[in-house]
């Protein structure tokens, strides 16, 4: 067998140079890690990171489904795309970059920040994308949904309009912002998915990074009108609040839009801001929130949610509908929590751990993995994955809190991974890599059980701790 590797880098091959890169930051500097994403519109996972709370309680419920995805923000990445992009990213897959493990980020009924977008009057806006190290780019390229695109059949290259090509760009400083000039077509208004492509030069390295960012093109002749402020007291769980609004002219309704109270909803400023971002997420006459410069944002306030109509002023009016039953029960706090599960299984494995409380009513689960596995939904009550795959037994801890108002209950699990003990590899070609030694392009040599070729000639700096691993733009792996 080989010499052990980590199980991060045998789970996240593609990001297992960054990774590594992490790991060293307190002895190289910061480019020796290559990520970044489009800050403005968000990118979904930075949205999620920046925005909102994927560990806890979610404002979004999407954003708990890729809470793990949302710490590694600015890691959507494959490597060695060299612009072949369709290839290395499949239809249905391009909000994950390609990545399956990431593909709770093309869920059709993806649900988070969405950013108002006003073009000028020649539908020009700019777009600012973050790079948390500085890299040199062939270009950035970003598109814009059209008509075409139904999210229950996923993002697809076909469904995409390029609306701006910034490159090529030479290395800025670490996190660094890149402007980016776009062109969104006058008809290409109202809900749309804006897609971005960072493709770094080759000859720093072949990677490209990918972002998904969900906006509202509000042509820049669109004028919000102030209509009142939602108004109300607390409600119970349960209760079915609903929007109305009518044509304030005419009389005539307008749209609907309805949430059910959830538990830690039912103060006016829980509730009003979720029939806010309810409502903000689909409607197209309206908005509900605070205007703050040319964006309608939902608050967490009993006063501060004003109805804006597009263009025009409406009338509106809530109606609530206890259902003709009885207020809810008081919550039932959670009783002792068990997990059922193998306490063994092999590398590749099917795996299922579901965690059971012995009472309790609307519990919420959240789990912590040790080492961490990547793709888990962490805020389920059962995790189904797949083994990593490891060249030496790995003892991981599942630990889980099932919690509601009333308190809270943990449980603890032990699994190990087995070994893939598929026989011994054949031994790597190349000479051990030497700190202080001098390298040639071309040349290949082994560093923890990996092969890389030398990109450009250098001398190995003795004492730094740099490593093919950690240099990217003067090693490739192979």
């Amino acid at each position: 067998m080989t010499a052990p590797r980590t199980a991060g880098k045998l789970v996240l091959p593609v990001l297992a140079l960054s990774q590594i890169a992490a790991s060293l930051m307190a002895v190289v500097p910061s480019t020796a890690s290559a990520h970044g994403s489009m800050v403005n519109p968000p990118s979904r996972e930075y949205a999620c990171a920046t925005f909102d709370t994927p560990w806890g309680n979610p404002t979004y419920a999407s954003c708990g489904k890729i809470a793990s995805l949302s710490s590694n923000w600015m890691s959507n990445v494959q490597g060695g795309v060299k612009s072949n992009h369709k290839e290395k990213v499949e239809d249905g897959l391009l909000c994950a970059g390609g990545k399956i493990d990431w593909k709770e980020l093309d869920a059709a009924d993806f649900k988070g920040r969405v950013t108002t977008v006003t073009p000028d009057a020649q539908g020009k806006a700019v777009f600012e994308y973050k790079q948390t190290a500085g890299h040199i780019s062939s270009y950035f390229k970003t598109y814009i949904s059209t008509d075409d695109y139904k999210p229950e059949q996923g993002l697809r290259w076909r469904d995409l309009k390029e609306i701006g090509n910034s490159g090529p760009l030479p290395r800025p400083e670490s996190g660094s912002i890149t402007k980016l000039e776009v062109q969104i077509p006058a008809e290409l208004t109202g809900k749309r998915v804006v897609y971005s492509v960072w493709q770094r030069d080759p000859s720093d390295n072949a990677e490209a990074f990918y972002a998904c960012s969900d906006v509202d093109v509000v042509a820049n002749n669109i004028e919000w009108k102030a209509s009142g402020a939602l108004e109300g007291g607390q409600v119970n769980t349960g209760v079915t609040l609903t929007l109305r609004v009518f044509d304030k002219v005419r009389s005539g309704d307008l749209e609907k839009h309805s949430i059910v109270v959830q538990a830690g909803q039912e103060k006016p400023e829980q509730w009003m801001h979720a029939l806010a971002t309810k409502v903000n997420q689909s409607s197209s006459v309206v908005k509900v929130g605070k205007l703050i410069g040319s964006d309608i944002t939902p608050q967490f306030s009993a006063t501060e949610n004003q109805v804006f109509g597009r263009n025009k002023q409406v009338s509106f009016a809530i109606d609530q509908n206890n259902g003709g039953t009885k207020p809810p029960p008081d919550e039932i706090a959670p009783g002792n929590v068990t997990v059922s599960g193998p306490a063994s299984v092999n590398s590749g494995a099917n795996v299922s751990l579901s965690a059971a409380a012995a009472s309790g009513t609307n519990l919420n689960y959240l789990w912590e993995v040790t080492p961490k596995i990547a793709g888990l939904a962490l805020n389920a009550a059962t995790l189904n994955f797949k083994a990593p795959a490891l060249e030496q037994d790995t003892a991981y801890s599942f630990k889980v809190k099932v919690s509601n108002s009333k308190g809270e209950k943990t449980a603890a699990h032990a699994l190990t991974v087995k070994a893939d003990d598929s026989g011994p590899t054949p031994p790597l070609e190349g000479d051990v890599w030497k700190e202080g030694a001098s390298y040639k392009a071309g040349q290949v040599v082994v560093f923890e059980a990996k092969q890389y070729r030398c990109l450009q000639p250098h001398t190995a700096w003795e004492g730094a701790g740099w490593t093919p691993a950690s240099q990217p733009a003067l090693w490739a792996p192979l």
